[in-house]
């Protein structure tokens, strides 16, 4: 997806232009709040309970491949027998999409109460289906930072929103599930068929976790906090309709009963060398390692936020100080990674305490974001003169190795948030690493000490660096290359892999148009 590409242009093209849109200051939001988990009355939360290690305080399961995401997912949906809080960013309307929303309709019907939170960005191909959702007993939907009008397309929206520019660029990018107050799934994956290894062209290599224990409180506490927030509009406001009748065909067209019927297919094991979550929980288990977690999450007004306390309370600056305090290694992945002058600082402080330092990101052919990448390749020299192993994840798998990913033929591109900080402690969220994420975007994340969990992120990151390009610098004249993955250093490419005269000519000509705090 080109999203990233789009609303910076759609950026740059808005300051130029005036609108009249505008969304009223008084909403009536009733507010609610997460209930505790009950094992007397959800078999979800007796599970947990049950499943999580002797003396641990929380209980992680990592979800390195697509359709186990996906499957996980559902299942946690349809043995829900409480509550039902989501958040995401982008979920769209094709059969992934429309299998869960299916799946949390069908929760509703049968008594959990639905609360369903959407950055507002994305939601055009799936408004018409939002507001169907919305009449349904114990479904409440709500928008974050929403356009105010002609909603049914992103162009009629920006185009009746250009005077609202600072507001819509703070966009909500938490990624959050949380199941009868036991279970939640927290990690970089959005709701659309390229996160769960089902597009046929490319497909996303990201990562998530199910979490249990005393983080999972913590993570619903952050719900409740941006769905009571003033930036959350309920759904109905933007209704066209108030009939009940009319919402409920539209939802039997939009969501024909077939829709929750999709067919995964299902590794009998991941590359952790674990079942499917679904399997696993028809035998009453789930498989978890120990922690000490807490999660954290950037303030839903975070765009009112001064510079200074910005600088001090973000989600960015707690990453950062966790990565300061590397002493031994630190390996990072980050589909979008701009580091700026703070975050050289950083790798140079890194590199004078002697800490050997990994960075997995996207390679030019495999990321979705040109103009994220072009601010990338600008600090290319300057990350591996710091001492960094860089790895650019190729868009395609070398024709030897099996993609554990999942996706089959298609192109891979790396969407994980993933940092692993010597051997113990890992991060784990929507947080990338660049301006965007700094400053003008919310973020959601889990830190966690635990060597074993670490181990199997690392097992993680292994896979991801088989299917990248190794670059390093010539010592003479400091000129780029690139090994090849499974390759030899004697391999090593000169010209950048998959990069065509346009790349080239987009990167000469678009570099210098768009400013590095929009990245």
């Amino acid at each position: 997806m080109a999203l990233r590409s789009f609303r910076l242009l759609a950026a740059l093209f808005m300051l130029a232009l005036v609108g009249c849109g505008s969304l009223p200051a008084n909403i009536q939001r009733p507010v609610s709040h997460s209930l505790p988990a009950s094992p007397d009355k959800s078999p979800i939360a007796r599970l947990a309970a049950d499943q999580l290690p002797a003396g641990a305080q929380s209980g992680f399961r990592l979800l390195p491949l697509g359709s186990y995401a996906l499957d996980a997912r559902l299942a946690l949906i349809r043995r829900a027998t409480q509550t039902l809080d989501v958040q995401y960013y982008i979920w769209d309307n094709d059969e992934s999409g429309r299998a869960v929303f299916s799946a949390l309709k069908d929760a509703a019907e049968r008594g959990v109460r639905v609360r369903l939170l959407l950055d507002d960005l994305n939601t055009a191909g799936v408004e018409e289906l939002l507001q169907a959702l919305s009449s349904v007993p114990n479904m409440e939907i709500r928008l974050f930072n929403p356009f105010c009008c002609a909603r049914t397309s992103l162009a009629g929206r920006i185009a009746t929103s250009m005077g609202d520019l600072p507001r819509l660029d703070h966009r909500m990018h938490n990624k959050l599930l949380v199941a009868d107050g036991a279970l939640a799934m927290v990690g970089g994956r959005n709701v659309a068929d390229e996160y769960f290894a089902r597009n046929r062209v490319a497909n996303f290599i990201d990562l998530d976790a199910i979490a249990a224990g005393r983080v999972v409180p913590q993570l619903a506490m952050h719900f409740d906090r941006y769905w009571n927030s003033d930036e959350s509009f309920p759904v109905t406001y933007f209704s066209n309709s108030r009939d009940p009748g009319f919402n409920a065909g539209l939802l039997q067209r939009l969501l024909p009963p077939d829709a929750g019927r999709i067919e995964l297919e299902l590794p009998d094991k991941d590359l952790l060398e674990l079942e499917p979550v679904s399997k696993e929980l028809r035998a009453n288990h789930l498989t978890l390692v120990p922690g000490l977690a807490y999660a954290v999450a950037d303030r839903p007004s975070k765009r009112f936020l001064p510079p200074e306390e910005l600088e001090s309370g973000s989600l960015m600056t707690g990453a950062v100080n966790q990565m300061l305090g590397a002493g031994s290694e630190l390996v990072v992945t980050s589909p979008y990674l701009v580091p700026g002058k703070p975050g050289m600082h950083v790798l140079q402080s890194l590199q004078r305490k002697g800490v050997r330092m990994t960075l997995v990101t996207n390679s030019l052919p495999a990321t979705d974001s040109a103009f994220v990448y072009f601010g990338y390749a600008r600090y290319r020299p300057r990350i591996l003169k710091a001492g960094v192993e860089v790895y650019e994840v190729s868009a395609s798998t070398s024709r030897d190795s099996k993609p554990v990913f999942g996706g089959g033929s298609s192109r891979g591109r790396l969407h994980a948030k993933l940092a692993v900080i010597d051997e113990e402690v890992v991060l784990l969220g929507s947080l990338n690493l660049d301006p965007r994420s700094a400053r003008r975007n919310t973020e959601l994340g889990v830190a966690v000490d635990s060597p074993e969990l670490a181990k199997q992120a690392l097992r993680i990151v292994e896979a991801m660096k088989a299917e990248a390009y190794r670059l390093r610098l010539e010592p003479e004249g400091g000129a780029l290359s690139w090994i090849p993955p499974n390759e030899d250093d004697d391999q090593a490419l000169s010209e950048e892999p998959g990069v065509s005269a346009w790349n080239a000519l987009q990167r000469l000509l678009l570099n210098p148009l768009v400013p590095e705090d929009l990245l």
